[in-house]
């Protein structure tokens, strides 16, 4: 073969490699523009198989906020059904005034740990602590992926008017960080969706056909992100340490102004950072560490992870056993608390 021909070869194989890129990357584009369309749906149970966390996730104009998760969808995701109700949380609808059988009404606050990631929705510790406390109302507006200060914002934009009696925030160690749920479109020409796709193929959270997920129309993609230098100048209030103590501060007043109780939750286990700035403004702390060590020392675990207490690997979130004994556990500590 002479070099013209090999030469020739190459770029007829080098044009055959980018024409099916091309026709794969067009054509992720389409799926993921008919997911998006199908999950938009209300009420639409999809019958091909789990949605990905960029399906379940709508922008929100609010800055503070981000993201919210779509509202009145019913699909399979992580291995389980979710529900979610007219505002987008999963959970029921609740009245705005406080039912007449109800003597404490509580809003909980949180993440994916709250929200039951990969757990029934009866099986997550919000609805455990629920079931022992039938005098109790819970409306749970946590939802994957938010940090301290979303959460904060979530309430002040979703809770407080539902006067509740209690608030209960769930501290996780990744609450100074920038989120990162906020979906890409089909129209965002900012990056490949076809390399997205064969990382998310090779990405240790199973979250298949999940296009990287960006922050807007910044473009700017992140993982977690836990320093206001690096991030986009719009976000930076909400990351850091600083993002955690303000955000605190500003629930801490929401509680004087309102005359509600906030419950500062350590669960699956204690982080000390957050922790000065929840005793500051006067949270009451429910701290499930001691039951966690307690447990892992009667059933020899040497780290819950690697036991029946997470969902298997590589997933590290708390499993349904974890969630009952969390679930348990908070509601003796609001039936002490608040008779």
């Amino acid at each position: 073969m002479t070099l013209r021909g090999f030469a020739l070869r190459l770029g007829f194989m080098a044009f055959g490699l980018m024409a099916g890129a091309a026709t794969l990357e067009v054509g992720l584009r389409c799926k993921v523009a008919y997911d998006n369309y199908r999950v938009r749906k209300a009420g639409y149970v999809t019958p091909h198989g789990p949605v990905s966390a960029g399906q379940i996730v709508q922008f929100n104009e609010n800055p503070r906020l981000i993201y919210d998760l779509r509202p009145n969808v019913d699909v399979e995701f992580v291995n389980v059904n979710v529900k979610t109700n007219a505002e987008g949380f999963r959970d029921s609808d609740h009245p705005l005034e406080k039912p007449a059988a109800v003597r404490h009404r509580a809003v909980t606050l949180g993440d994916s740990y709250m929200f039951g990631w990969g757990v029934d929705y009866d099986k997550g510790y919000v609805r455990v602590a629920a079931q022992n406390l039938p005098n109790w109302e819970f409306i749970n507006l946590a939802r994957p992926g938010y940090n301290a200060a979303q959460e904060v914002e979530c309430f002040r934009a979703y809770g407080l008017k539902y006067k509740p009696d209690v608030v209960i925030i769930n501290y996780i160690g990744n609450d100074t960080q920038l989120p990162f749920y906020i979906q890409r479109t089909p129209d965002d020409l900012s990056a490949s969706f076809l390399v997205d796709w064969i990382f998310g193929q090779l990405s240790r959270d199973g979250l298949a056909m999940a296009p990287t997920i960006f922050l807007d129309k910044d473009k700017k993609q992140f993982k977690y992100e836990d320093d206001p230098a690096r991030v986009p100048a719009k976000y930076r209030d909400l990351v850091g340490w600083g993002a955690v103590e303000r955000s605190y501060k500003e629930l801490g007043q929401m509680a004087k102004e309102n005359n509600f109780k906030v419950v500062f939750l350590c669960f699956p286990h204690k982080d000390d950072g957050a922790l000065p700035f929840a005793k500051a403004n006067g949270f009451e702390i429910c701290d499930f560490t001691p039951k966690l060590v307690e447990t892992m020392k009667a059933n020899h675990i040497a780290d819950f992870q690697d036991s029946d207490l997470s969902l298997p690997k590589p997933d590290t979130h708390p499993s349904a056993k974890m969630h009952k004994l969390g679930g348990d556990f908070l509601a003796d500590f609001l039936r002490k608390h608040f008779p």
